[in-house]
């Protein structure tokens, strides 16, 4: 039992990666209009005729739909086994929020034209419905691995002291700082002006270019992104020092370096679709592990908050 509810979860996490990045490859390829404006059929048919851009937007579709499945599985399955936690509380009604606004606003995308604004949204809400199936996988994996009486392991024994209140918001001023970053991305791609600046580091051969039109947005993102990075190398220090998060925090700073190498190879290979995925992938894989080190600030291990309470006894893996 515990094999599957592992199984599921991780499925669950990678399926929505899948989404993101096949979305990421809708929006690079210019395949939007692959289906048409009909939705959730594709181009008024439940299995459209054959082309290249309708194949890649069907094929985001139809993933999709059986991502869908598996959300609202592992959502229910979570809800019965662990409702009384406030953890599972907060994630399983959130990756079902955020899968159905997500398909929301993809669908509204396809039927009728929306500006780059709210494009941009539809990326950052895929964003968090990753991070939520991501919680909610390593939710599980802890849960079916070796118990203590409470419910959940005890950890390392510095993961059960309290944690500073200013290394609390200083975390979660982080996320959201790094949500808005990585909107700020997601609208200069959907406005069409990623290659404004022409080179890398620099910005049309100049430290700091004229910051009229879209060169000014494209600017911004890139001072935002090194701000990002930033931000995560003190954090992954700070976390250091109290003894919370420092596994999650220096895998997000890693993480900002690698995406900053990827957001330069977009530049340098002029927009091609390998580095564009790439960008949108490592930037998830960042996002999420930004939400870790939120989840160990807010609920460390040992909290009354964070401590799991079964509703029923578990269940004994089947086999080893």
């Amino acid at each position: 039992m515990d094999r599957a509810l592992r199984l599921l979860s991780a499925a669950t996490a990678a399926g929505m990666f899948l989404v993101l990045v096949m979305g990421a490859a809708v929006t690079n390829t210019g395949s939007a209009e692959g289906c048409g404006r009909s939705w959730p059929l594709c181009n008024g048919q439940f299995v459209p005729a054959f082309t290249v851009a309708t194949a890649i937007e069907y094929s985001h579709r139809a993933v999709t739909g059986i991502e869908s499945v598996l959300v609202v599985v592992l959502a229910v399955v979570m809800l019965m086994l662990w409702r009384a936690d406030r953890e599972v509380q907060i994630l399983a009604p959130l990756m079902v929020v955020t899968l159905v606004l997500q398909a929301g606003l993809g669908g509204a995308a396809v039927m009728v034209p929306q500006s780059p604004a709210v494009l941009a949204s539809h990326f950052g809400v895929s964003l968090v419905a990753f991070a939520a199936t991501f919680l909610s996988a390593a939710y599980v994996f802890a849960q079916t691995r070796s118990h203590t009486g409470s419910g959940r392991r005890t950890g390392r024994g510095r993961e059960e002291q309290p944690v500073p209140a200013a290394f609390r918001r200083a975390v979660l001023g982080t996320g959201v700082y790094i949500l808005l970053v990585v909107y700020l991305g997601a609208y200069v791609r959907h406005a069409g002006v990623s290659l404004a600046c022409v080179d890398w580091p620099l910005c049309n051969g100049q430290v700091v270019p004229s910051l009229e039109g879209a060169t000014g947005v494209v600017f911004a993102h890139r001072l935002a992104a090194l701000g990002a990075m930033l931000l995560l190398g003190w954090l992954m220090r700070s976390a250091r020092s109290v003894g919370v998060g420092f596994g999650p925090a220096a895998h997000a700073f890693g993480l900002s370096l690698l995406q900053s190498f990827s957001g330069a190879l977009v530049v340098w290979f002029r927009l091609d679709l390998f580095s564009t995925l790439a960008h949108a992938g490592v930037m998830a894989l960042l996002f999420a592990s930004v939400c870790v080190l939120v989840r160990r600030a807010l609920l460390p291990r040992g909290s009354p908050l964070g401590a799991a309470r079964r509703t029923k006894p578990r269940l004994e893996p089947t086999s080893a």
